[in-house]
């Protein structure tokens, strides 16, 4: 009885692992961390999870940087891009909100799924799409394959990413790398956005 239960957990253990690996697939959560030295286009950075890796930024990368605004910003038709936690009931509500500048950061291949990371107790999701309707409660989004509901709480951040330059990289600030190309000794980075010293990307 015992060797059939512990068999059956071993069996759940590897389907959930393979769903999570699935779901974490689909859209790739890139690279994020505080940058710790600039050296002309290469940074010296600290990922997330505390490893020491580095960051060379591709001829003609994208360099963004945030502007808060508000959610009455959010206009029908903007190109979004959600980080939302998954509640109980399978909902999702918004976490931050990137105002994206009419591109998407992700490959179109990987903007129609969400990915799973954990923040403390808290499932996130990542996606991108067209702004549906705003009515300040809730985001209808419009991606390739579907749309989706998400519902906005009061103290939801909304951000709008703004062009900038290689000298406003600084040591110290957040960065966030949606599509990373691992090179030798570090990462390639094609759009690099990089935000303030006291908040961190949630994606």
């Amino acid at each position: 009885m015992i060797a059939r239960v512990q068999s059956v957990i071993g069996s759940s253990a590897v389907v959930l692992s393979l769903v999570i690996s699935m779901a974490m697939g689909q859209v790739p959560m890139g690279l994020r961390g505080t940058i710790e030295s600039v050296d002309s286009r290469t940074l010296r950075v600290k990922a997330r999870d505390g490893t020491m890796t580095r960051v060379k930024l591709a001829d003609g990368a994208q360099i963004f940087t945030l502007n808060k605004v508000s959610v009455a910003d959010v206009k029908q038709g903007s190109l979004v891009g959600v980080t939302a936690s998954q509640q109980m009931d399978g909902s999702l509500k918004a976490v931050e909100i990137y105002i994206l500048l009419g591109k998407p950061l992700l490959e179109p291949s990987s903007m129609t799924g969400t990915s799973v990371a954990g923040r403390g107790n808290e499932i996130l999701s990542y996606m991108e799409g067209a702004v549906l309707s705003n009515d300040t409660q809730a985001l209808t989004i419009k991606y390739e394959g579907g749309e989706k509901k998400i519902s906005l709480s009061a103290n939801v951040r909304v951000v709008n990413l703004v062009s900038a330059t290689v000298s406003e990289i600084k040591p110290g600030l957040y960065f966030f790398v949606p599509n990373s190309k691992p090179v030798s000794q570090g990462t390639l980075a094609s759009t690099l956005i990089i935000g303030s010293d006291r908040v961190d990307f949630a994606m």
